[in-house]
């Protein structure tokens, strides 16, 4: 089908969505560039962050303890999805990494640490 130029008539809605899949694409890792990693969430939120704020922005840990001194310690486990030149949280270690977290007796996070993964 043509126009009376003789050009083919081009429909606006595959250019439109291909268009709308890369700003929403764009904006998606935007998003995600801007959130911080658990590292630098975890370096904001030591002192004063609860386990509650702590679990609702990473979720349930992997592994938890209860110290006799009644703290609790968390484990967080990330391994690295296997997408090139993607490494998850990972910059440039260990295919997996713990999380090791500490809670004081008012479930306040006091301590962390980030280290390779151990056998659990």
């Amino acid at each position: 089908m043509g126009t009376e130029t003789g050009r083919p008539v081009v429909s606006g809605s595959s250019s439109a969505s291909g268009w709308a899949f890369t700003v929403v694409a764009g904006l998606t890792l935007s998003l995600a560039a801007c959130m911080p990693s658990q590292y630098e969430y975890l370096g904001q939120a030591n002192g004063h962050a609860t386990q509650g704020e702590i679990k609702e922005r990473l979720g349930e840990p992997h592994q938890t303890q209860t110290l006799p001194d009644q703290t609790q310690v968390w484990t967080y486990r990330y391994e690295v999805n296997s997408f090139p030149g993607i490494r998850g949280d990972m910059r440039g270690g260990a295919p997996c990494i713990d999380y090791i977290l500490r809670f004081d007796s008012k479930q306040v996070l006091n301590y962390w640490t980030r280290q390779p993964c151990s056998a659990l």
